[in-house]
């Protein structure tokens, strides 16, 4: 779903932060988080007319790009559109602060490899993604109808002044696929009045800001006698193991008793490690398999009966399957089998693994 390292410095009183800011290619020889330095250079264009909504700002396969902007100093949490690239690659991207991005418009798959593990992730609308501080990928590609999203940055400096030093940092532990209604309408309010130019005010979106800043603290944070010990993951063979039996199991009633077994652990102590290592619960992660398989066999199986695929994906019915790829995908599995893939292309083969060279 979503791209690549937070926006470019700012520019201080030279920044304009009532309109929107349109970068073009990067600057060469600058990481993307220094191309606002860049905006002067010749290469890089620059348009300070606010659009409408998002839906005016172009995409962009460039993930890094900085489509519009807003800093902190105006809404009190730094605020940036970002693309949602249809065909990307990013290698060693790093998130300095602790941040989310929401998804305004996109479908898609996207690769992330962290650790020597690759994780197979979807995009979609209003879906939302967390982010620890220090959190880095070795790799990441994008494949899928384009989209934008809007990521905002949790600076210790600016939560310290949003809550007047009640807080001094936001603890958030890493989590893909999150789909929150409460946190997706605010960060898109969020987005919207950013690249409108704030039609309502500084005092409005920074009520958004710190009501979306309430919201995160209070359902994403790690509790601070609960914060996670270094090295308290699955291994890179444990995770491979459990993957590996899950992708050979798609079909049965896989519990967690069994992926547990399969490593030598507790249900309990293999829960809490499954979450810290993938980002995500067991089930989540099984469904999200599932999906993809079901994907690829409405694709491949023209004749098949959607409830046979269901079934043999793991499903417990057909309108269990229908809802789930509705909720995640956009799309019904009638839709992909007439050739509307969650890619948002036609026909042609299952998706491959892009890391498989």
């Amino acid at each position: 779903m979503l791209p690549g390292a937070a926006p470019a410095q700012r520019r201080g009183d030279s920044f304009e932060p009532h309109t929107a800011i349109r970068l073009g290619p990067q600057c060469p020889g600058l990481p993307g988080r220094t191309r606002l330095a860049c905006a002067a250079d010749s290469r890089a264009r620059k348009f300070r007319v606010p659009f409408s909504s998002l839906h005016d700002l172009p995409t962009s396969n460039v993930p890094r790009e900085v489509l519009a902007h807003c800093p902190a100093s105006t809404a009190g949490l730094s605020i940036t559109v970002m693309p949602i690239p249809s065909h990307a690659e990013l290698r060693d991207d790093f998130h300095a602060n602790p941040r989310i991005f929401v998804a305004q418009q996109g479908h898609g798959h996207r690769w992330y490899s962290r650790g020597g593990v690759t994780r197979l992730l979807h995009t979609a609308p209003r879906m939302i993604e967390i982010y620890e501080q220090g959190l880095t990928f070795d790799r990441e590609v994008w494949e899928g109808a384009a989209g934008r999203c809007v990521a905002i940055d949790f600076v210790d400096r600016d939560v310290e002044a949003l809550t007047h030093g009640r807080e001094h940092s936001l603890k958030l532990q890493t989590r893909h696929e999150v789909f929150d209604d409460r946190i997706s309408r605010l960060a898109l309010e969020i987005g919207e009045e950013t690249v409108s130019g704030l039609p309502n005010g500084r005092l409005y979106v920074q009520g958004l800001c710190v009501a979306l800043l309430g919201i995160v603290s209070a359902r994403y944070c790690a509790p601070a006698s609960s914060a996670p010990v270094p090295g308290r993951r699955l291994s890179p063979q444990q995770e491979h193991r459990v993957v590996e039996l899950v992708q050979s199991l798609l079909g049965s009633k896989l519990s967690l008793a069994v992926m547990a077994t399969q490593v030598g652990l507790s249900p309990q102590h293999f829960a809490r490690l499954f979450k810290a290592s993938f980002g995500t619960t067991p089930h989540a992660f099984v469904e999200a398999l599932r999906i993809d398989a079901a994907v690829a066999s409405l694709r491949r199986e023209r004749t098949t009966p959607i409830a046979a695929i269901a079934a043999a994906c793991g499903f417990s019915s057909q309108s269990h399957m229908t809802e789930l790829m509705r909720r995640r995908l956009g799309v019904t599995p009638s839709q992909v089998r007439r050739g509307i893939t969650p890619a948002g292309r036609f026909g042609g083969a299952a998706l491959a693994h892009p890391f498989e060279d």
